[in-house]
């Protein structure tokens, strides 16, 4: 008896140093370099068949598009406000985004679409005082926006637009920010509309997760931190300081970035990942000479895109086996 609880200890003990062993090799993830510095690039998007990656400059001013690996660079767009939350169709052929021009001194919004192989650009809403960015929410080409601060949504359907019939569940319903800074859900037609974050909290970018059961979003209190709630308005779960989550293609875990700064500048910052429910935070780099930006998790989830210093980069990411979950 005796020495069967050894052997359980040890079995125990053993697993423990594999998975403590796992996730410091994660830790020590290596980054893969894309882009040159000089490009300035900022805000990579996968697309969904995980073959390109777009992103945008810091001024996001027009949107970009090259291969996974980094090769066949192009231009698609050079709207201004462009590349700022644009969105990849769900079959990896266009990206729509809201343009932006100024009127008079006053700045007007459109929502267009781009078709990454022909870069042909087609304007489905006309020029307006207020657009949000705009999502797709099916395969079909039908696209939804807000019309106004309190996330009134619209709908326009793309129609001269040849798209493949894609869905899942993510696209049935649509999350977003009131002027008050609260986080609602709904389905795209205003339907079944409710409150998501907590009353006290003041809160952004909401995310839905890829099966449509969680929204994870960054609140202002704590000096910044995310949270994930299922779409009900139960189980909010603080995941404590970070901000730009992303979430993983299964939905089970978020990466994020974790930054310092001067009180003016940021100095430095790493990604870490976590489960949504708070458990398994790993450090997914440690790079003192590099300030990785807005993160974004490969389909196949075996990459992350990240920018750094103007250059695009990717690190592997682990089996979820390997770091404790």
């Amino acid at each position: 008896m005796k020495h069967r609880s050894i052997t359980s200890l040890s079995l125990v003990v053993f697993m423990g140093l594999i998975i403590l062993l796992s996730m410091s090799h994660q830790a020590q993830s290596h980054p893969v370099k894309l882009t040159e510095a000089k490009e300035g690039f900022v805000g990579p998007v996968w697309s969904p068949d995980g073959r390109s990656l777009a992103m945008t400059r810091g001024d996001r001013i027009g949107i970009w598009r090259m291969n996974s690996d980094g090769t066949g660079l192009e231009q698609l767009t050079a709207d201004r406000a462009s590349g700022y939350k644009f969105a990849w169709s769900p079959d990896s052929r266009h990206i729509a985004y809201r343009a932006e021009k100024m009127i008079d001194g006053k700045r007007y919004f459109a929502i267009k679409v781009v078709d990454v192989e022909d870069k042909a650009v087609h304007q489905i809403e006309d020029y307006q005082r207020f657009l949000g960015t705009p999502r797709w929410i099916s395969g079909d080409g039908t696209i939804v926006y807000e019309t106004d601060r309190d996330g009134t949504l619209a709908k326009t359907h793309a129609s001269q637009l040849a798209l493949s019939q894609i869905q899942n569940e993510a696209m049935d319903l649509v999350a977003t920010t009131s002027r008050d800074l609260q986080i609602w859900i709904s389905h795209p037609d205003g339907r079944d509309r409710i409150l998501i974050s907590g009353p006290d909290q003041r809160c952004f970018d909401p995310i839905l997760s890829p099966d449509g059961g969680r929204v994870c979003y960054t609140s202002l209190e704590h000096a910044g931190s995310i949270s994930v709630v299922y779409i009900d308005g139960t189980h909010r779960i603080n995941l404590g300081y970070g901000s730009d989550p992303c979430w993983s293609p299964d939905g089970l875990r978020l990466v994020y970035e974790v930054t310092e700064d001067d009180g003016m500048v940021i100095t430095g910052s790493d990604l870490y990942l976590i489960r949504f429910d708070g458990q398994a935070r790993v450090r997914l780099t440690n790079t003192p000479d590099l300030i990785e930006r807005g993160p974004a998790w490969s389909p196949d989830g075996t990459r992350i895109a990240f920018s750094a210093a103007g250059a695009i980069y990717t690190v592997p990411v682990q089996p979820p086996t390997l770091i404790g979950e």
